[in-house]
């Protein structure tokens, strides 16, 4: 009877390998195809919508990438040591998500737009992130 009983717990499904690699290549896929489209239209977004200027658009655009590319080394070695790969894949995922949805509600609510500069508006000129 004993042999039965192994037998049985034994067929748990295995999300493993082979069957669970297309669904990670193919999310990573997208969700970097989108952060790589969106960065490089950023820094003409943040140059005429949030009036930075092309050194401060420039250097937070880098910020992020950098954000981005080490946030994988800290997902690696929360993967690795506490929840696991699919875990963190999902969160990462949705944390991507939630971004990408920030970033498009700023770009098409215009209550979001800090107000327009212009050569007689200038005292009304708000600067986000100025580093002169």
């Amino acid at each position: 009877m004993e042999k039965n009983e192994v037998a049985v717990a034994k067929k748990e499904p295995n999300y493993r390998g082979v069957k669970a690699m297309p669904f990670v290549i193919g999310n990573e896929t997208f969700e970097k195809l989108g952060t790589m489209g969106t960065s490089s239209n950023m820094l003409v977004y943040l140059s005429t919508v949030f009036n930075m200027s092309s050194i401060s658009a420039t250097n937070l655009i880098n910020i992020f990438n950098g954000t981005c590319n080490f946030g994988t080394l800290f997902g690696a070695f929360l993967s690795d040591t506490y929840l696991g790969r699919y875990k963190i894949l999902g969160i990462a995922s949705v944390s991507s998500f939630l971004g990408m949805l920030v970033l498009t509600l700023t770009a098409a609510v215009s209550a979001l737009h800090p107000p327009k500069c212009g050569a007689e508006e200038s005292s009304k000129c708000v600067y986000l992130f100025k580093l002169e």
